[in-house]
């Protein structure tokens, strides 16, 4: 995002809206899944989104303007949301309730490899120019496309005849299944900031510079690879419920922190927090799939993207307007963290009569 205004490819605003873009996607895409699913099979939809988010990628390095690369990000991110209920729901039902949390939380820890290569790639190739840099994370998707694509035909004949016969239907939602939806929702919002922001707030804000900014990126892919198997790992062990709430306070503070105390070791605890944040979707993935079971997985779980996609939507829209009426990282990265802590509460046992379950 630095690059791209100090380029002078979009405007400061246009490159908040644009990010703000990518995030409201997820909503289409998750909306788009069930009549997707009823037409196709899951091979078909997994491997056509991954086709679909290499050509997103390879699209983006023409700068051809605010409304061209904005297209291209709103199309990845509808992908994704598909990717992300179809896969996740898959491993869920694939996976054996004593490994749950390890199966989860390796799916994450996909999500952190990205954010990894990204990180450490980016500021090298941004030192050729910004049109090398797209063209390197374009490349980079192709490779993860190509992993994808044999890690669908190496999953056991079972588990993608289970996953297809797996339809999405309208499951019944109780309290405890709701509390979950709504703190997935906040997570969501807690997100934003980070997402859109850090490499901005660290490069321009604090004045460091897009190297330093891409070196915390780094660092988020790091906190992303171990943090994501470590959640998985101890979920296993200390039960779900636990790690829930324990996991989103660990965020909350790791995401409001960095504007009240700037200092060297707080910048790297953010960022590492933050980017161990897909733990936090590899658990309540895993409690929701004890609350609902392996039947309504599939449907619960678009719920859940659902209220990602909403809260993207929305806080994505709102907390840019803020920051472009303000010029103040603070009450965004504030914000953030106020939404974690209020899924935490969420999340708490104390809303269930019957807690032996927890």
């Amino acid at each position: 995002m630095p690059a791209i205004i100090r380029d002078g490819g979009l405007s400061e605003a246009e490159a908040g809206y644009v990010g703000a873009v990518n995030l409201g996607a997820y909503l289409i895409g998750a909306l788009m899944t069930p009549m997707l699913r009823r037409r196709f099979n899951d091979g078909f939809l997994l491997r056509g989104c991954l086709l679909v988010s290499v050509l997103c990628l390879v699209c983006s390095i023409f700068p051809l303007g605010f409304i061209w690369l904005a297209w291209w990000r709103f199309l990845i991110g509808a992908a994704v949301a598909i990717m992300m209920i179809n896969s996740l729901s898959l491993v869920a039902i694939a996976a054996p309730l004593h490994a749950l949390g390890k199966a989860t939380g390796i799916v994450f820890t996909g999500v952190g490899l990205g954010i990894l290569c990204a990180g450490a790639l980016t500021p090298w190739l941004l030192e050729f120019s910004l049109t090398v840099a797209w063209a390197g994370l374009a490349l980079t998707g192709a490779i993860g496309a190509v992993i994808a694509w044999w890690g669908w035909g190496a999953l056991p004949y079972g588990a993608r005849v289970a996953a297809a016969s797996t339809a999405i239907g309208r499951p019944v939602l109780s309290g405890a299944v709701l509390r979950l939806i709504a703190a997935q929702g906040m997570f969501s919002v807690g997100l934003v900031p980070h997402s859109i922001y850090w490499v901005d707030y660290i490069a321009r804000g604090l004045g460091h510079g897009v190297s330093l900014g891409g070196a915390h990126w780094v660092l988020v892919g790091v906190g992303a690879v171990g943090g994501t198997y470590l959640a998985g790992w101890l979920a296993d062990r200390i039960g779900f419920v636990v790690s829930l709430v324990l996991v989103f306070a660990i965020l909350a503070i790791g995401i409001a922190l960095p504007v009240l105390i700037v200092t060297p070791m707080v910048l790297i605890a953010s960022s590492l927090i933050f980017g161990a944040q897909p733990a936090l979707a590899a658990v309540i993935a895993g409690r929701v799939r004890q609350v609902v079971g392996v039947e309504d997985m599939a449907s619960v779980w678009r719920y859940m993207v659902l209220s990602v996609a909403i809260g993207q939507t929305i806080s994505g829209y709102v907390l840019v307007s803020l920051f472009n009426a303000t010029g103040d990282y603070t009450p965004v990265f504030l914000t953030g963290g106020a939404a974690m802590a209020i899924g935490a509460i969420l999340s708490l046992p104390i809303w269930s009569r019957n807690n032996r379950n927890t």
